[in-house]
């Protein structure tokens, strides 16, 4: 499996195309609209987008779902079940606070759980940021799309609305069991490997 980061939205939000040797393409939250340099890989590579994936969904993470979906229509969306209501209820995704709109969407969505396969990606529970984050891991290429859970050398806030500390300590607690030479693709820092951060969370209380 390979990765690539794209910056989108007005917080830069990382958000990541991965991609199998056969050309089926995964994509881990849409943070933004300006889409052109995702579509000229994607063309370039010859890929078959096939999965919108979102972490979770707050405004820096969903605010370009719908141009998203007009560019590549045969692409299904996937969120966790507890976060349906995010893509329709601006109070909870707290677009208007990022983006300065409000940002709703009616469409077809597929939920996920933990224990879940998307593709080849498995489904973890890790709410704590909000109260429906999940994280997405592939096993082979040792690699997880952690959203706003884990960052490097730091974590996802939880004073938001749905956000629980317990939640979250436990979330990191979860992710710290995988192998610690999984790299970690997160939101907003550079990646890192579960080892560094399990190392880091060791010296922390949360």
């Amino acid at each position: 499996m390979q990765v690539k980061k794209f910056h989108l939205g007005p917080m830069m939000t990382n958000c990541f195309l991965a991609w199998k040797e056969d050309g089926t393409a995964y994509f881990f939250d849409c943070g933004g609209k300006n889409l052109d340099k995702l579509e000229a890989f994607v063309k370039e590579k010859q890929l078959h987008m096939k999965y919108l994936i979102l972490t979770h969904g707050h405004g820096d993470h969903i605010d370009g779902v719908h141009e998203f979906l007009k560019r590549f229509p045969q692409a299904k969306l996937y969120i966790g079940k507890e976060e349906q209501e995010f893509l329709s209820n601006p109070n909870l995704n707290l677009n208007a606070y990022i983006s300065g709109e409000n940002f709703e969407y009616h469409g077809e969505i597929f939920v996920v759980q933990g224990g879940d396969m998307v593709g080849e990606f498995l489904v973890l529970d890790t709410p704590g940021h909000t109260i429906g984050s999940k994280s997405f891991y592939h096993k082979d290429s040792k690699i997880l799309m952690a959203g706003d859970t884990l960052f490097y050398h730091s974590y996802g806030r939880f004073d938001l609305p749905t956000g629980s500390q317990h939640q979250l300590v436990e979330s990191l607690k979860k992710l710290c069991s995988l192998p610690e030479d999984t790299i970690v693709y997160n939101g907003h820092t550079e990646e890192t490997t579960i080892g560094e951060e399990k190392e880091f969370l060791g010296f922390r209380r949360i």
